[in-house]
């Protein structure tokens, strides 16, 4: 009955009684994270985290500490599909409060990439109790470098511009995996304060900061970046490139056309499609102010 409830067609138009054996079902599947067997727990986390229902992201929460590896990932798995904000602050408390926590391993590996993206974007733009949660936490020193750079990009997913401050200095004296981190978060809060340190990073011997510190100039949308955003698309590695012709669509100055013109030649295709599309958008913009 449980894998019935999660194979229905989406033209499936449930009724009242289905509604009802729905929530049925879905009181099942939470008791069974609680089961002895935790090949069970993994196949009802997973199920609860496939349910696009509010309802089993507090359950998917307090599955986190499983002492099975399988069925903690199934559950931060499961509460990154639902996205919910709400699982944000307990997924960071749990971060902070055990670096040496399974969690963190999971977040590392390279299949990680999907938690750690979908985790960014669960964090609400104004959360300040978060936001001073995190930043603490960055003065405690108690987690590596890694782990660091983590809570660098979530604390500028907070936009918080009190943090501004301390990521510029981060920019500036900070390894070159912290460095990217700082630039990430500097982009986002999008204060106008970060133009002139990130302007530097463009140098880098670090082609990963230079492509986030130009995606932070981007975002930015300050005109003092142009010039140094134009000069980066002869940068020696593709990703470089490309960011900054989707930076100079960003920033919105007709006389990047040009050079992006020459950029639809890159021997890459994905430099030709950020071309093309940053040409796109500034011929849009271009039709638009003059009519």
């Amino acid at each position: 009955m449980l894998r019935a409830y999660y194979r229905l067609p989406r033209s499936y138009v449930p009724t009242v009684q289905t509604f009802s054996q729905v929530k049925v079902m879905l009181e099942e599947t939470i008791q069974l994270l609680n089961h002895a067997d935790p090949a069970v727990r993994f196949e009802a986390a997973q199920k609860l985290g496939a349910s696009n229902d509010r309802r089993a992201v507090a359950p998917l929460i307090d599955a986190l500490p499983d002492d099975n590896a399988k069925v903690q990932y199934a559950a931060l798995s499961g509460l990154i599909k639902l996205g919910d904000p709400s699982a944000a602050h307990a997924l960071v408390d749990l971060l902070l409060s055990d670096p040496d926590s399974r969690v963190w391993d999971l977040l590392k590996l390279g299949i990680g990439q999907r938690l750690r993206s979908g985790l960014l974007d669960m964090i609400t733009p104004g959360d300040i109790p978060l936001a001073d949660r995190l930043a603490a936490a960055l003065e405690e020193e108690i987690l590596d470098e890694q782990q660091q750079a983590f809570i660098v990009r979530l604390l500028g997913r907070t936009r918080d511009t009190r943090a501004v401050d301390m990521l510029i200095n981060r920019l500036a004296e900070d390894t070159l995996t912290m460095q990217a981190a700082a630039a990430e978060a500097l982009g986002y809060i999008g204060d106008l304060r970060a133009v002139t340190p990130l302007l530097p990073c463009l140098s880098s011997p670090s082609d990963a900061v230079r492509e986030v510190a130009i995606e932070a100039l981007g975002r930015l949308g300050d005109p003092r970046a142009v010039d140094p955003v134009i000069a980066a698309l002869s940068d020696e590695h593709e990703w470089v490139r490309r960011a900054a012709c989707v930076a100079l669509g960003q920033l919105g100055e007709k006389r990047a056309v040009e050079p992006l013109a020459e950029a639809l030649g890159d021997e890459f295709s994905i430099v030709q499609d950020a071309a093309f599309e940053a040409i796109k958008h500034l011929s849009d913009t271009s039709f638009h102010m003059t009519h």
